[in-house]
């Protein structure tokens, strides 16, 4: 094997393990948080952003933990991605396609991710009056009808993204190696993207329709 191979080889591996730890992580806990609201209400899931701001370090958790990865996680995919061809039209095998998908819902991932954190996370900071993100914000920010295609949009390609890299990490670490424990990983994980995609949705229609 040869030093550019090697190099390949490693950056794959890192690209996938940031994927799912610690992004993927990050990812569902991010919507079991969300999805409160839905479920339980504004107080409960304002009680959880309070929970989270008040974790020790919590500007060095996001940063080293959440923002760095995800930096690093796209740089990488876009390094693969240079370095790798596809062409479904004329080879229309399913992983094909897959890896076609993965490649491009990537890319709408990270802008809807920048623009989720701005919003949500950096924009709030310059008005002195709010001092955390809270329900009433969230509502007020999809007030603007236009982030709610937006959102709908960019939490598809994520779901789709995290759902079959997910998978994608079970054939690149090993995990799952005959065809039949890769096909049935495949539906598993299909249905983990749909659980992800439809909490998010849930929680959306929390902030949208407030009380309804």
């Amino acid at each position: 094997m040869t030093a550019e191979s090697y190099s390949a080889f490693y950056i794959r591996r890192l690209h996938s393990l940031l994927g799912i730890i610690p992004i993927g992580v990050f990812f569902c806990e991010h919507v079991l948080t969300n999805s409160l609201a839905f479920f339980e209400g504004p107080e409960k899931f304002n009680q959880a952003v309070l929970f989270l701001q008040g974790l020790p370090f919590v500007r060095f958790l996001e940063i080293f933990l959440i923002g760095i990865p995800i930096l690093l996680h796209a740089v990488l995919g876009l390094i693969i991605w240079w370095n790798s061809r596809c062409n479904p039209q004329e080879y229309g095998y399913m992983r094909n396609w897959l890896h076609f998908l993965q490649r491009w819902t990537g890319i709408a991932a990270l802008v809807f991710i920048v623009v989720h954190v701005w919003g949500m996370r950096i924009s709030w900071t310059f008005h002195s009056e709010i001092d955390h993100v809270d329900f009433a914000y969230v509502s007020q920010v999809f007030s603007h009808s236009l982030l709610i295609p937006f959102y709908v949009i960019g939490v598809a390609c994520s779901s789709f993204h995290f759902a079959n890299g997910l998978w994608n990490f079970l054939i690149t670490w090993g995990i799952a190696v005959g065809e039949r424990s890769q096909r049935n990983l495949l539906a598993l994980c299909g249905i983990v993207g749909i659980v992800v995609f439809c909490g998010f949705m849930f929680s959306l229609a929390a902030f949208v329709a407030p009380g309804a």
